[in-house]
């Protein structure tokens, strides 16, 4: 399912996160705190987890009270992920109650009589963590470096919160009746309103379900969430959040049987419940005719999505219209593609479904530019997805289709806390184990299959468009109720498990004594560090830099036409030859380029990295730049431009460029304004593509940096033949960065029709990550604002006075010239303005005034230091860590340095620097949003 269907629109309850590991644990739940007292002599005896299946290295085993758990052990990499699901999403809400899934996960996070401050544990823990609601399912996750005491602590807090959450009136509406999380979650719908894509896929699915609860947004409606009553919140808490109700997955390096003893010691003493959870029953009826809603929006772009009833996901008709809107969307070779953007009707097309248990929907959208023909582009979409049986599909689509949902496989299975976070969507389903039936079904389908269901569901009596025919002989689709999922999974046993990988220190000492370093005869500089990786994966990052600040000046858009072009057909290939190479090896790969510097980033299985980095020379040294390529490239661009001009963040990101901008109009590093950049877009020519690629593209100052399973030795010669010979036409010279300390000022962006507004406050200085300063500000913005929604700025602003759903700051200190910016931010209501940037300049003046405690900086120091040990554990981090460490000079042991520092840090000095550097008189505010009709309300 994750590698046929995207899930673009679920609700988090909590904000993807960096975390680090802390304190000793606290026992795991009521049970096992009694036995830390010397009760566990009296403790009633457990009952065994019994097995119930194992598929492809994943073993499930049932708990007595009905706990479901799933455990993938996976010692290739030092780290741990618990994913919890629930069985509960807004398909179980009741009238008026619409958004009480995801309400009740943001209270979650807020604590139990035991654990009374969630955020603090989940900081302690380390890596990343996160709560998303949809349709069918609401789950938890916590990723984390591995030990025993972590993981201990991770089980406890989820084995806690299941039944334990003390959230009341106040917690939902703050002792004022007006703040609380009700605020903070209404701030998130009213983030979601801004988006024309999401209010018309809102709008679209609305239409097309006239009862069903997939017709309403995951999010609720405004009303219900701002009038949610507790009583039933609590009683929505008591009767889902069972473990009968549960899954449970611990993916990761850890002891297998002590783990699940851990488990049924810890969760196993939770009681059964007596109630009986009763299926719902509402039945979305067979549609009876095509269905138009139309939405008129300031801002964005004109966009059309089409959307089509379609069986449940665990069904096989499900699997096969997945593959056929894989056909029709693709890029460049779907047949949408050609019919609108190839034609140059239309900027973009793509697919969309959700997971579902019931009954969904398969949708088809289309962006246009600004001026584009909508009454065209509706009717080129329509007769493209609704003629195949006139037109059918053919077996080298189809072909083309299956190996891209391959590549998604087995990048899917190499990543296993990726794999153990995605498999709630396989829950949502019916199973765990549909992920594997799913793709054996995709797989496995044939021409006749994937045609047949493409007819019988893609036809006009079942389609609702996000613009009412009569219809005088109406054919209409009979969709297939809920299949028997566990007669279905029953026998199942899956596929051979992938190639493990080695269990890697990643520390910075292990990393340089690991690492082989070489110079290519052109100058270019290499790192590789070879080990063992699960699926045999390695990941490469190779990166030209070239050109002078005068030779490199006035170049407008070409540079980055030029990066963004490479990848759309060389002299040997075209783009859909590319393409299907590529997907044929199993490889990502990504090339960007801009004014000063080109970059190729690849993931890709160990056989397969010599062909493919052949092909990633190619598309570097002999690219084609085809004229119609640019035209839709340019069209694609200038419509992403147009369609973020009214946002709020991009009209205060712009006012913020431009006042901090030191450089020249026509310098390769100048700020370059939105109306520029559409004019230099509309006046790019293929010629000065070419010319810029000719004059500046070669690897005699380039770094390329590999980490993953490879032969190093055959890699260092594969790189040397490749790029070791290739020369830039022009002079290299870096082009150091400058430093503009603007005024202090106030400045407001009025964006009308926008629900979210957006508060930004920046100041730049004078310093680099090698000043004396540098460690003490950064742990002084981590307690300030940098910690993951556990810092004073989103303490106060989402915690305390629920203003914002996203607030706190970041800094960015350049590493080889004296630059720093640093920026607070939070998103908001545009009627809580005054409020909420007095409470932000009031917890920056207490800072400054009284400084932070010790505790709060040894807080700030355990997480910062745990999530960069998190960070390092990835091999496409690695390969861009050593990558820039080439390019600037050093060596990896430069951050174990840094960590050095940290440590050593003392309260005053990290006060001091806060003091010295950050002066509220200095900072350039911006805010945007829609504040003219606050006003009038």
């Amino acid at each position: 399912m994750p590698f046929s269907r995207r899930f673009i629109l679920p609700l988090c309850g909590a904000l993807a996160l960096a975390l680090v590991a802390g304190d000793a644990p606290k026992p795991a739940g009521p049970v096992s705190k009694a036995a830390s007292k010397g009760k566990a002599a009296k403790a009633l005896p457990l009952t065994a987890p019994a097995k119930v299946t194992a598929v492809e290295g994943i073993t499930e085993y049932r708990l007595a009270n009905g706990l479901r758990v799933l455990l993938y052990p996976d010692a290739s990499k030092p780290t741990i992920t618990t994913n919890i699901t629930y069985l509960v999403g807004s398909r179980h809400e009741h009238y008026g109650e619409t958004g009480m899934a995801h309400l009740l996960e943001h209270m979650l996070f807020k604590g139990t009589k035991a654990r009374p401050d969630t955020w603090k544990i989940l900081n302690e823990l380390g890596g990343d963590a996160n709560g998303t609601t949809n349709f069918d399912r609401t789950n938890y996750y916590v990723s984390f470096p591995a030990s025993e005491e972590n993981l201990w602590k991770a089980l406890g807090l989820e084995a806690d919160r299941m039944q334990n959450c003390t959230f009341t009136a106040e917690t939902l509406w703050g002792k004022d009746g007006k703040s609380g999380e009700m605020t903070v979650v209404r701030n998130e719908f009213e983030s979601g309103e801004n988006s024309p894509f999401r209010t018309a896929i809102f709008r679209l699915m609305s239409a097309a379900f006239d009862w069903h609860n997939y017709g309403k947004p995951v999010i609720g409606a405004r009303s219900d969430i701002e009038h949610v009553n507790v009583d039933h919140l609590r009683a929505f808490y008591r009767t889902y959040y069972q473990p009968d109700n549960a899954v449970l997955m611990v993916a990761g390096k850890f002891d297998e049987p002590k783990t699940l003893a851990y488990i049924n010691d810890t969760f196993g003493r939770l009681p059964k419940p007596a109630r009986t959870l009763e299926p719902t029953y509402t039945m979305e009826p067979t549609q009876d005719g095509e269905r138009l809603v139309t939405i008129r929006r300031v801002g964005g772009t004109p966009l059309l999505v089409a959307g089509y009833h379609v069986a449940p996901s665990a069904q096989a008709d499900r699997s096969a219209t997945d593959l056929a809107a894989s056909i029709l969307t693709d890029a460049p070779s779907g047949r949408l593609y050609k019919a609108l953007v190839e034609t140059k009707v239309a900027a973009q097309v793509f697919p969309l479904s959700f997971t579902t248990y019931e009954p969904g929907l398969q949708m088809f959208g289309v962006v246009l530019a600004k001026d584009g023909d909508l009454e065209k582009a509706k009717e080129i979409l329509l007769r493209e997805v609704e003629s195949l049986k006139d037109n059918p599909l053919t077996q080298a689509e189809l072909d083309r289709a299956k190996a891209q949902v391959q590549k998604g496989i087995d990048q899917a299975l190499s990543n296993t806390k990726n794999m153990a976070i995605s498999l709630s969507e396989a829950m949502a389903a019916g199973d765990w184990r549909e992920w594997f039936l799913d793709r054996d079904r995709t797989m496995a389908a044939s021409l006749e299959q994937v045609q047949k269901a493409a007819v019988a569901y893609f036809k006009p009596s079942n389609r609702t468009l996000a613009q009412y025919i009569p219809t005088e002989k109406p054919d209409r689709t009979e969709v297939p109720g809920v299949p028997d999922v566990a007669a279905d999974v029953k026998a199942y046993v899956g596929k051979q498990v992938i190639a493990q990988g080695e269990a890697f220190d990643a520390s910075p000492a292990n990393v340089d004594q690991r690492t082989v370093r070489f110079t290519a005869p052109n100058g270019l500089k290499g790192a590789l560090l070879s080990r063992k990786t699960k699926g045999s994966m390695a990941s490469v990052q190779l990166t030209l830099r070239f050109g002078q600040e005068t030779s490199l000046r006035d170049k407008l858009a070409a540079p980055e036409l030029t990066g963004a072009m490479l990848m759309r057909g060389t002299l040997k290939h075209s783009r859909q030859e590319l393409a299907d190479a590529f997907d044929k090896l199993k490889a990502e790969v990504m090339v960007t380029g801009g004014a000063t510097s080109a970059q190729a980033r690849l993931t890709v299985p160990r056989e397969n990295l010599a062909a493919t980095l052949k092909l990633v020379a190619e598309v570097l040294r002999e690219p084609a730049f085809p004229a119609s390529e640019l035209e839709t490239l340019v069209k694609q661009q200038t419509t992403g431009i147009e369609s973020q001009r009214q946002e709020p963040q991009a009209k205060a990101m712009e006012f913020l460029g431009q006042t901090f901008d030191p450089y020249p109009a026509g310098h390769p590093s100048a700020y370059r304004p939105l109306e520029a950049r559409l004019q230099d877009l509309k006046a790019a020519k293929v010629e000065d593509l070419k010319a810029f690629h000719a004059a500046f593209y070669g690897a005699d100052h380039a770094t390329f940096a590999a980490s993953g399973d490879f032969d190093a030795k055959a890699l260092q010669g594969l790189v040397t033949e490749l790029f070791g010979s290739w020369q830039s036409a022009s002079a290299y010279e870096r082009i150091p960065a400058r430093l503009k300390e603007a005024p202090g000022q106030s400045k407001v962006l009025e964006t009308p029709d926008k629900q979210m507004a957006i508060f930004v406050a920046a100041e730049r200085w004078a310093m680099k990550d090698t000043d004396p300063d540098y460690p003490a500000f950064l742990m002084a913005n981590q307690i300030l604002g940098g910690g993951a929604l556990k810092n004073r700025i989103a303490d106060r602003l989402r915690q305390k006075e629920g203003f914002s759903y996203g607030a706190g700051s970041f800094v960015n200190v350049n590493s080889q010239d004296p630059v720093t910016s640093w920026q607070g931010y939070a998103i908001y209501a545009p009627q809580n303005a005054a409020k909420l940037e007095a409470a932000f300049q009031e917890e920056l003046q207490m800072a400054l005034k009284d400084g932070f405690t010790q505790e709060e900086l040894e807080f700030a120091r355990k997480t910062w230091l745990q999530g960069e040990e998190a960070q390092r554990q990835e091999d496409r981090q690695i390969a861009g860590w050593l990558g820039s460490s080439l390019y600037l000079g050093r060596s990896v042991l430069f951050q174990a340095e840094l960590e050095a520092k940290v440590q050593a840090l003392k309260l005053d000095g990290v006060n001091a620097a806060l003091r010295k550097h950050l002066d509220p008189a200095k900072l350039v505010i911006v805010k945007a949003g829609d504040f003219a009709k606050a006003e009038k309300k």
